[in-house]
């Protein structure tokens, strides 16, 4: 769809569709901010920063996704805010690799897909562990879709709302997780290297 590649670049009232890989995507910038953005079935990842800080997703909406609608990796601290953004019918709704410090997931909805929120820490990407990410105030519901596009996932990420995969130091509150068949909240080592 749309690859960003400079600093200080806001995206707004767009949609992306159907592409070969990621909807929206900020690769290592300072300063970014995606509005209004609508990324519908695209080949990897809906709304995607990696090794990006500062920097806001807002008001905007990630579907059909064989990975995960929203996607920040690897930072530390990045700096980003998630906010009011809803992810149905995608792999993961959220993932997160490697990424915290200052990260707030807050006040959205991530409902239908197969997994809710999966941040996790994988030595495939630097700066690991996961640590210190704050999820508040969402709507977590009926994350169990196993018709949702999906590349190949562990089995443990199927069916949970939130599932920290060897994080550390991270908060979870006031939120409204509901309806999964598997666990509402889980948090398990990240047996990796």
């Amino acid at each position: 769809g749309i690859a960003v590649l400079a600093d200080a670049v806001a995206i707004e009232n767009i949609t992306a569709r159907n592409a070969r890989l990621n909807g929206f995507y900020w690769s290592g910038v300072t300063g970014f901010r995606g509005s209004w953005l609508t990324a519908y079935n695209n080949g990897d990842y809906g709304i995607y920063a990696f090794g990006a800080t500062d920097g806001v997703f807002e008001d905007s909406y990630a579907s059909g996704s064989p990975d995960s609608g929203f996607y920040i990796g690897q930072c530390y601290p990045c700096r980003i805010v998630i906010r009011r953004v809803i992810a149905e019918r995608n792999a993961l709704g959220y993932s997160g690799t490697n990424s915290g410090g200052e990260l707030y997931v807050v006040s959205s909805i991530w409902r239908d897909n197969r997994s809710g929120l999966v941040p996790a820490s994988l030595d495939i990407e630097l700066q690991a562990p996961q640590r210190e990410m704050v999820i508040a105030a969402n709507l977590v519901e009926g994350n169990g879709n196993r018709t949702a596009p999906a590349w190949a996932l562990p089995g443990i990420t199927f069916g949970n709302g939130v599932l920290i995969a060897g994080g550390v130091g991270n908060v979870v509150e006031r939120n409204v997780i509901v309806d999964h068949p598997q666990y509402g909240i889980l948090i398990t080592p990240m047996l990796d290297k």
